[in-house]
């Protein structure tokens, strides 16, 4: 089980990973940058464009269980702080996910079962599978359960099901030495897919899936475009830039 391995072998000086999220034929593209600031945390920034509204989540891992205990909503600050607007937590006895998010028209909150262990949500664009995949580098086949937060439905959380990675062995991402495993995706929506982690450092270079994680979206592509190994001094830098010189935050 990936979980149980998470905190067995983490890079000493986590890099800056930076994606491009969009269809699966390249349209709709966001910047999709994630961090590990430690072992058990991730951090991801998404935007369009500097000057406006971007996201900024993190989750934190048990380090007992290895599963997400919990993951903050927010966005970028003018300064690159994190403003909070909701959170999930996870109750490993009861397998429940609790959320709460802060709409303009009030609190909302919901609970939901996971059944599948671990767990990895959605629309967090791979991030927290993304912080196991470099600490455990599979070479075997392994699955995951998929919730989702879909805010525009009266339940704005669904269980999308279970994921399973089939290991398909070794390839190539232009010049660079990956390892393949084909997804499907086994629930109310079926779907399938692949990701192409990087074979050396175990990091996603490439992921699909025949669904989306956002509703703007017809299905789902992630793909690295760099690697800064500058670590938390580039994360630092990418957050206070955001809003650096804007004429005015929208």
């Amino acid at each position: 089980m990936l979980s149980l391995m998470l905190f067995a072998a983490a890079a000493a000086s986590p890099p800056v990973l930076h994606y491009i999220r969009s269809n699966r034929d390249g349209s709709e593209p966001e910047n999709v940058v994630m961090y590990r600031p430690s072992v058990s945390t991730v951090a991801v920034y998404k935007y369009v464009s500097r000057c406006t509204t971007a996201a900024y989540v993190t989750a934190a891992f048990d380090q007992k269980s290895g599963e997400v205990a919990s993951l903050d909503a927010g966005k970028v600050g003018r300064l690159g702080e994190q403003v909070k607007f909701g959170r999930i937590d996870f109750d490993p006895a009861s397998r429940t996910l609790s959320a709460w998010v802060d709409t303009p028209g009030g609190r909302l909150s919901e609970q939901m079962k996971v059944p599948d262990r671990p767990w990895h949500l959605f629309d967090f664009d791979f991030g927290t599978l993304n912080a196991e995949l470099q600490s455990v580098r599979p070479r075997r086949d392994f699955s995951f359960g998929l919730p989702l937060i879909w805010p525009k439905e009266k339940g704005f959380l669904r269980y999308m099901g279970r994921v399973d990675a089939k290991y398909m062995g070794f390839d190539m991402v232009e010049n660079t030495p990956a390892v393949r495993f084909n997804l499907t995706l086994e629930g109310p929506e079926p779907a399938t897919g692949y990701l192409l982690l990087d074979q050396g450092e175990g990091h996603i270079l490439e992921a699909e899936l025949s669904i989306p994680n956002h509703d703007n979206f017809r299905d789902f592509r992630l793909s690295l475009q760099k690697v800064d190994k500058a670590g938390q001094k580039a994360w630092d830098k990418l957050l206070k830039r955001h809003y650096a010189r804007c004429p005015k935050a929208r």
